[in-house]
């Protein structure tokens, strides 16, 4: 396919044709002989997995339903065991011809991935690196206030990069709070947060702590994070006001910070969103919690299609410019003087 044709950003499509056509295509056309076998054969050994499967996966069911039935009715340990062993050999059996008929198509996918998503972000420059080492831990964004309190808490992807002079790190996060426990007395989890927190190392000068909390009438645990040393602040923005409380060690700081023209960015931005945007400024950075579903930086690769690398092209050039457009949309590249 002509990278001309990708979809992808106007001003990036020239320069990217030439690296992908330099870089990327001779790496596709390398790989192309390796995905024709592995398609090849995993066609051939689906003729045998998939019938396979539709067989034993009702025993497999049948196994399971005889386990609860000699537990729960009968009260039959002896026939429980029996019961539960077969099941296991059954979802064994199942396990290993999946992998067989799908394991060598599954795993030169991943190899793809690995070999050439490095060499796509090499593209925007060498700041930027998915899931880099030393990355901060969870808890040192507690301190921000925008996070709601959780017992268990994971990152997923991590996105490091570096625009208009602007470092930011965007992260994928899930919080989730102990909901009792189950038959086994083990602790069940319930998701609270599913979401992104970008972090911006932004040019604005200041010293105090602001935070932009959605408005919930009271704030609660985020003030005590910062020991109740931050007082409301009043703005004029009658539409902010009824989205969003602010929340500052510094008043006039503050006010500086979240001028008309930012109020108006972040409430475009939680629009474009459709989702609940908390922010924080504190110690020279900005950090932004985002709720959403979308798996980013993850592969689209179908080995069953001839190898171009295009959804994952078109899908890393729209994550990212998500990220470019919030840096733009908020001038964090422009300073102020506090």
């Amino acid at each position: 396919m002509d990278p001309m044709e990708f979809d992808i950003p106007e001003k990036d499509k020239l320069p990217f044709s030439q690296y992908y056509k330099r870089n990327i295509a001779p790496k596709c056309a390398a790989y192309e002989k390796k995905r024709i076998a592995a398609v090849k054969q995993y066609n051939e050994r689906a003729k045998i997995a998939k019938p396979l499967g539709k067989l034993v996966m009702p025993m497999f069911l049948a196994g399971f339903g005889a386990m609860f039935y000699s537990l729960a009715v009968l009260d039959d340990s002896q026939l429980f065991t029996i019961s539960f062993i077969s099941t296991i050999v059954l979802l064994l059996i199942i396990a290993s011809v999946f992998y067989w008929a799908y394991g060598e198509a599954t795993k030169l996918s991943r190899d793809i991935f690995a070999k050439l998503y490095p060499i796509l972000i090499r593209y925007f420059g060498k700041e930027f690196k998915l899931n880099p080492p030393n990355l901060p831990e969870l808890d040192t964004y507690k301190d921000y206030g925008i996070l709601p309190k959780y017992d268990r808490g994971y990152f997923q992807d991590s996105f490091k990069g570096k625009y208009q002079g602007i470092n930011f790190l965007l992260r994928e996060v899930g919080l989730d709070i102990k909901d009792g426990t189950n038959s086994d007395n083990q602790t069940r989890y319930k998701n609270i947060f599913t979401g992104i927190l970008i972090e911006f190392d932004i040019s604005k000068r200041f010293s105090g702590i602001t935070l932009v909390s959605k408005d919930r009438g009271m704030l609660g645990n985020k003030l005590g994070a910062f020991k109740s040393d931050l007082s409301r602040v009043r703005l004029e923005d009658v539409r902010f006001e009824r989205e969003f409380e602010v929340y500052s060690s510094d008043q006039i700081e503050a006010r500086y910070l979240l001028n008309t023209a930012t109020m108006e960015r972040l409430l475009s931005i939680g629009r474009f969103y459709n989702s609940e945007l908390e922010a924080c400024f504190k110690d020279g950075k900005l950090l932004i919690k985002i709720a959403s579903t979308h798996n980013y930086f993850q592969s689209n690769l179908d080995v069953k299609q001839e190898l171009s690398f295009q959804d994952d092209i078109e899908q890393l050039f729209k994550e990212l410019g998500e990220v470019f457009a919030l840096i733009e949309t908020l001038k964090l590249d422009q300073r102020i003087g506090l």
